[in-house]
């Protein structure tokens, strides 16, 4: 099937980015709860919810670096899932200025509704492709981050 639309990979990884929305909207069986929820909520209860099951505690700084976000937006987000009763920040004994960021029973839920929703878009997106490309195509959107990442340290300039 011939396309008559640019190779410009920017545009199609936005035109792949509006369609997996669109999908994930039509098919989502608990879309009111996610009226309430923007997509970086959802992937940072994702998240949460993948560090609790593998045992590892979480910080704000945890979500500055896995993420690539700035400080500032990241609690802005943690201040707001707070004020939703999606997170609660609870202290812990060894550094007092340290808040761990801990999962309400009502985010548990809805971390594995989100996550049966995923598995199922991933399950349509993926549809026709054999291992290898899979494989194949997983490497080249790693090399597609790697290449953009690189771009994300600013040069240094020499103001002599």
């Amino acid at each position: 099937m011939e396309s008559n639309i640019s190779p410009n990979i920017v545009v199609r990884f936005r035109m792949i980015n509006n369609a997996a929305r669109r999908y994930m909207d039509r098919n989502s069986e608990f879309k009111a709860e996610l009226e309430n929820m923007t997509c970086s909520n959802g992937w940072i209860i994702g998240h949460l919810c993948h560090m609790e099951e593998i045992g590892r505690d979480v910080y704000q700084r945890d979500f500055e670096n896995d993420f690539g976000i700035t400080r500032s937006t990241v609690s802005k987000v943690l201040k707001l899932l707070e004020k939703k009763g999606m997170i609660e920040r609870m202290s812990v004994s060894h550094d007092g200025r340290m808040k761990k960021i801990a999962l309400t029973e009502r985010s548990r839920e809805f971390g594995r509704k989100m996550h049966d929703e995923l598995a199922q878009t991933e399950t349509q997106l993926t549809k026709g492709f054999s291992d290898a490309e899979l494989k194949t195509l997983c490497g080249f959107l790693e090399r597609i981050q790697e290449n953009l990442e690189q771009n994300d340290k600013p040069e240094r300039r020499d103001n002599r």
